[in-house]
């Protein structure tokens, strides 16, 4: 049941965050018992009949502060309470480029195929992350063609509405970064687009390295095996040493209250990117990518990442998205 879902979500955030909600969907603050302050009991009820009224309004700013799960979302979304376009399911072509110093002005047409690699990478990784944030709304992605243009790469790209709205509302947000984390994918991403744009110096260095190493693993076998030796000892010292002071430590602290029953220990939880980006902007960008303000919010929470990524191995890339029309499918040939 999407109420159970909203439910849950709000129940997960600290009273701070809830009252912030409250404050930035401009409503009443009328919430039921459950919902409020560090409540664990009152009628669920009450809770889901609050959150189905106010979950369209409060929803934009909820997802500013957890990015859930795609079940999650997939309730969501079928229940209405994130509403999406669904012309924007519909397959069209759009010009996806990319402009960057890294990318030399091509001869007879023709570029490098380090820099064609590298924003090819750039452009599957931002697509990537969009289909797969785009699932709950049933959204497919169909991979570009390439076209050269002097000092750019353009990549023609035919696929849904959705995906060409959400490259859009990136790239507008992608300047407004204050700060933003890069989830554990992305890091692979900018090394391999390092690589591209790097290889010949990447090259060169590589015999260097490689004779460093050999001669840095044989000390550090010597150093290891003496390392061990000494270990052993101290291990044997250490151990002794520490069931000492635990046994003294549970003497000192045998009348005081357990730290459990002192705070309620919370899981620190890093914010989604959404949070980092100007909510007056991400508001701007979905209006002008025909999205709905929290469809922005999801969409800027799973895409902005590997935008982020990308610009820190390539400072200065300006990505433009130019949307062509709509793609007639018949019997299905486009």
């Amino acid at each position: 049941m999407p109420s159970e879902v909203l439910r849950e979500l709000m129940l997960e955030l600290t009273e701070p965050d809830r009252l912030e909600i409250i404050r930035e969907a401009k409503i009443r603050d009328d919430r039921p018992s459950l919902l409020r302050g560090d409540a664990q009991e009152g009628p669920v009820e009450e809770a889901d009949s609050w959150v189905t009224q106010n979950g369209a309004k409060i929803l934009p700013y909820l997802l500013r502060r957890i990015d859930p799960s795609d079940d999650a979302m997939v309730q969501l979304v079928q229940s209405g309470i994130l509403p999406f376009d669904r012309t924007l399911l519909a397959q069209r072509e759009f010009l996806v480029r990319f402009n960057h110093s890294a990318i030399s002005e091509p001869l007879h047409g023709q570029l490098p195929l380090s820099e064609v690699a590298a924003t090819s990478l750039a452009l599957t990784e931002l697509i990537t992350s969009l289909a797969a944030a785009n699932r709950a709304f049933g959204a497919d992605a169909v991979m570009p063609t390439v076209l050269i243009a002097a000092g750019s790469v353009d990549f023609l790209t035919t696929g849904p509405g959705l995906i060409c709205s959400g490259l859009g509302l990136l790239a507008a947000c992608g300047g407004g970064v204050i700060s933003t984390p890069i989830r554990a994918g992305t890091t692979g991403l900018i090394g391999a687009i390092d690589l591209t744009l790097n290889w010949r110096k990447l090259s060169s260095e590589k015999g260097r390295i490689d004779a460093k190493r050999a001669k840095a693993d044989a000390a550090k076998a010597k150093a290891d095996t003496d390392r061990a030796r000494a270990d052993d000892k101290k291990i044997e010292v250490e151990t002794t040493g520490q069931e000492l002071e635990n046994e003294i430590m549970r003497v000192r602290l045998g009348n005081l209250p357990a730290q459990g029953e002192a705070h309620r220990w919370e899981k620190p939880q890093t914010p989604p990117a959404s949070f980092f980006v100007p909510s007056v902007l991400i508001e701007r960008g979905s209006r002008e990518n025909g999205l709905a303000a929290a469809h922005g919010v999801h969409l800027v929470n799973r895409g902005l990442p590997s935008l982020f990524g990308i610009l820190r191995v390539m400072p200065g890339l300006v990505i433009t998205i130019e949307p062509k029309r709509e793609v007639i499918v018949s019997n299905g040939t486009p």
